[in-house]
């Protein structure tokens, strides 16, 4: 479980995104850790930023398995975050008027930041793939292009 939602790779990098918007300079490795990271970096709103773990879960989850099932692979993490925006979306109506405007605000500056990350990121000149680090056990080395 803690492999698939906050460790591999693409895990990694949409939680590096997510972090960069308020700027964390750490990411969590585990739920216990999303806790910590989340009174760390994000002050107040604890249940709207569980609904946001969720989200972002449930979208690693859903695209985990179109790849896995259905060969469907993203072209883009920010992909993994418009999937896990769309389900905090429809979740807002499930609260009271106040948290959804809140939720909607977090939303947008969630896109909008992640819109100027992945805008900011190098790509390779042949094929126009982002170039990410594999890993963290890889961070000493060059950057290799990735297809996501």
């Amino acid at each position: 479980m803690d492999h698939i939602f906050f460790q591999c790779p693409l895990a990694k990098i949409t939680w590096g995104i997510v972090g960069s918007c308020f700027g964390a300079t750490d990411i969590p490795r585990n739920i216990q850790q999303y806790k910590i990271w989340v009174a760390k970096w994000l002050h107040g709103g604890n249940l709207i930023y569980t609904s946001g773990c969720a989200a972002i879960c449930w979208a690693i989850w859903t695209c985990r398995n179109k790849a896995c099932f259905d060969k469907k692979q993203l072209k883009n993490p920010c992909e993994m975050l418009i999937i896990a925006c769309s389900f905090l979306t429809y979740w807002a109506g499930l609260y009271k008027e106040e948290t959804q405007e809140k939720i909607l605000v977090g939303l947008q500056h969630l896109l909008a930041c992640a819109h100027k990350v992945m805008a900011s990121q190098p790509r390779a000149p042949s094929t126009g793939h982002l170039i990410l680090p594999l890993s963290d056990e890889h961070e000493d080395e060059d950057p290799v292009e990735r297809e996501v």
